[in-house]
């Protein structure tokens, strides 16, 4: 190696002065304040995010079995800030489970089946408006979900 080079690690492993620790002290600092309002303005602003949420289906009319339905997974599209964004995205469990009452779905017979079906729309506002969070609801996929029943035997 050049003399040089070993002459300028040489210098550069030797102790500072109190010049330049207080100096660093001073960059570190603002370095610091800077990412901390970096972060700020990236979370201040509004984000699209998708929340996925499995439904269970709860209080069958009485007189029928539940055998088909179209879809068990209810997809959320919300305009959310970035604090709720990270909060939810980050710091919590995605377990997000929704229990659809089915009593007051109205059941019409096809043939040997009986049919029925939900628009999701009323149901992600619901789901939205119970939300941790404050947001608002773009859409909801799939739009209509579809059952068909059996009668039970008596």
């Amino acid at each position: 190696m050049k003399p040089e080079f070993i002459a300028l690690i040489g210098n550069a492993r030797k102790r500072r002065g109190q010049k330049f620790r207080n100096q660093l002290y001073v960059f570190l600092m603002c370095l610091l304040v800077s990412v901390f309002l970096w972060v700020l303005v990236k979370l201040s602003r509004d984000y699209y995010y998708t929340i996925d949420y499995r439904i269970n289906f709860t209080h069958i009319p009485p007189a029928y079995r539940l055998t088909y339905a179209s879809d068990s997974l209810l997809t959320l599209n919300l305009r959310v800030q970035g604090y709720d964004f990270f909060t939810d995205r980050f710091l919590r469990s995605n377990t997000n489970t929704y229990n659809l009452n089915l009593s007051t779905l109205k059941v019409k017979k096809k043939g040997s089946v009986y049919n029925g079906f939900l628009l999701t729309d009323p149901i992600g506002y619901e789901i939205s408006s119970q939300s941790r969070f404050q947001n608002y609801l773009l859409s909801t996929s799939p739009d209509t979900l579809y059952f068909e029943f059996e009668r039970k035997k008596k």
